[in-house]
C-alpha cells in the first residue's frame, strides 16, 4: 500500500523525528538508527537508500564528489521514515510521475528536518533584512532548501518583506 503525503505530514513527520532523536543532526540520528553512511564515487547520482535484507540494515549511500553530504542523508532518510517499504527503483520504472513525487516528497522531509520552524524561530531577531542567500549562508544550506521553507510557511506576500513575514509566521 502507498501512502499519500500531503506536506503538512512530511513537515509533522519530520519534526516527530528530531523529538524522539532530540536533534537535526543526520548523521546523528543515522547513528541512532544503526543505518550507515558510506562515500564513494556514484557517477552522476548523488545518493541513494540501500537495504540489505538478510542482516536486516540500511545504507545511506553518498556520492563522494558531492560537497554537501547531510542534505543527500537528509534526502536519504527521507526516503526511509516515509517509503522504506516501497521499492523505489521498481516504481520509478513503472511511472516517472510517481518516481518524481517520491523524490519530491523526500525533499520536503529534507528540508523540514535540516531547517525546522523552531530553528528560525531561535534566530529571527538576527535574520531580519537579510536575503534568503544570506540565510542559506547563515545555516550554511543551499538556497532551495531556504525557498522551499520560505514558500511552504507562505512567507512570499508583496505586500510585506519575507523577514517580516517569517516573524509572523514563527511567533
Amino acid at each position: 500500500m502507498i501512502l499519500i503525503y500531503t506536506s503538512k505530514n512530511i513537515k509533522h513527520k519530520a519534526e516527530r523525528v528530531i523529538q524522539e532523536h532530540g536533534t537535526n543532526d543526520v548523521c546523528e540520528i543515522c547513528d541512532n538508527l544503526n543505518i550507515s553512511i558510506l562515500k564513494s564515487n556514484l557517477g552522476r547520482i548523488k545518493g541513494f537508500l540501500q537495504y540489505y535484507k538478510k542482516h536486516h540494515h540500511y545504507l545511506i549511500q553518498v556520492n563522494q564528489k558531492y560537497h554537501n553530504a547531510k542534505i543527500i542523508i537528509a534526502h536519504e532518510l527521507g526516503h526511509y521514515f516515509l517509503h522504506k517499504n516501497l521499492n523505489t527503483f521498481k516504481m520509478e520504472n513503472c511511472s516517472l510521475v510517481l518516481g518524481e513525487k517520491l523524490e519530491h516528497q523526500a525533499n520536503i522531509f529534507a528540508t523540514e528536518l535540516l531547517l525546522p520552524d523552531y530553528v528560525l524561530a531561535n534566530e529571527t531577531t538576527q535574520l531580519q533584512n537579510w536575503s534568503l542567500d544570506q540565510i542559506a549562508s547563515f545555516f550554511q544550506i543551499p538556497l532551495f532548501i531556504v525557498e522551499h521553507k520560505i514558500k511552504h510557511m507562505n512567507l512570499l506576500t508583496p505586500e510585506k518583506t519575507v523577514n517580516q513575514n517569517i516573524l509572523t509566521a514563527l511567533n
